[in-house]
């Protein structure tokens, strides 16, 4: 089994480009706004796959038209 790389909430927040804050109330308000995180047996702690972010975002990515592309 291979170790996957985890991110905790400051990790995250710095690779979405929003602060701690923001995506801790998106997770109460809104959880589709973030990640899936991981919920570790025992403790309280965020932490989210860095695979499962990378493919959460793959979802958000617009494909752009070339640009000699006819209008």
């Amino acid at each position: 089994m291979e170790v996957q790389k985890l991110l905790d909430l400051t990790e995250l927040a710095e690779v979405l480009g929003r602060s701690p804050e923001t995506i801790k109330k998106d997770l109460r308000r809104n959880p589709l706004a973030v990640p899936p995180r991981l919920q570790l047996p025992g403790t309280r702690l965020l932490r989210w796959r860095a695979v499962d972010v990378e493919a959460w975002l793959e979802q958000y990515v617009r494909p752009t038209a070339p640009k000699d592309a006819p209008r």
